[in-house]
């Protein structure tokens, strides 16, 4: 009896090794450029994109994500230092309003001679002899307020910005803000019962000066008869620049 061909025997495929390597990730871009930006925040518009980008990187890494973490908290850790030095930087500059005035020191301001006041270095309260000349003058002699003088500046306001006002420009302005400082500093009630005749003027700067920002206007109460022989200010008086 003839026994069957035997079947060919199939050939097993090798098995596949346990297990696969891990995929090796890629450090994260992103929190490659947060640090570089962080480390940059010399530059004021580098601190803004190094937090954007730290937060956004922090999200993409960490453990069983990309790598790169350590550099994305860096860079928002020196975009933070970096923060802070700016705003006390511009704290310092900004944050101290009585060390500037609306008349800052231009070029066209020279030191006035001693004794004298400019449009930079007036200031309310002072008293002068206000000179004979009519119009625009670079600088007045300033006088004891205890003294015999003709004018005392009363408070100042700011010019609105436009060309300097050679004429009469400026009346209808000063008119109203003069009139106001007068009405809260000015002892008036103390001046009638003296029998003291006062004009309410002002001073502005002149062209010069103008042209290079200058726009302190002062408020003053002239006695055409130099009769004023002490203060016309109420006691604590409003001297700030501007006033009110």
């Amino acid at each position: 009896m003839n026994e069957p061909p035997g079947l060919p025997m199939a050939s097993a495929a090798p098995a596949p090794p346990y297990g696969s390597p891990p995929q090796q990730h890629k450090t994260s871009g992103l929190a490659i450029a947060a640090l570089v930006l962080g480390l940059a925040g010399c530059l004021p518009l580098a601190v803004l994109p190094a937090i954007i980008l730290g937060i956004v990187a922090i999200t993409q890494t960490g453990h069983g994500k990309r790598p790169g973490r350590g550099l994305a908290i860096g860079g928002l850790v020196a975009a933070g230092v970096w923060t802070v030095g700016w705003v006390a930087l511009l704290g310092n500059t900004m944050g101290n309003p009585d060390r500037y005035t609306a008349s800052p020191p231009s070029a066209s301001c020279a030191t006035p001679p001693s004794g004298h006041a400019n449009a930079c270095t007036l200031k309310p309260g002072d008293c002068f002899q206000q000179p004979a000349i009519t119009g625009t003058f670079t600088d007045v002699e300033l006088a004891a307020c205890g003294s015999v003088h003709s004018t005392q500046v009363i408070g100042a306001f700011t010019a609105a910005d436009g060309p300097w006002p050679s004429g009469g420009e400026l009346k209808p302005e000063a008119l109203t803000h003069c009139q106001r400082i007068m009405a809260k500093n000015v002892d008036s009630p103390r001046l009638d019962a003296e029998g003291v005749y006062t004009d309410l003027g002002y001073l502005k700067p002149e062209r010069e000066a103008w042209k290079n920002g200058v726009r302190t206007v002062f408020c003053t109460l002239h006695s055409p008869d130099s009769q004023l022989t002490g203060s016309t200010l109420v006691p604590g008086a409003d001297l700030s620049i501007p006033t009110g």
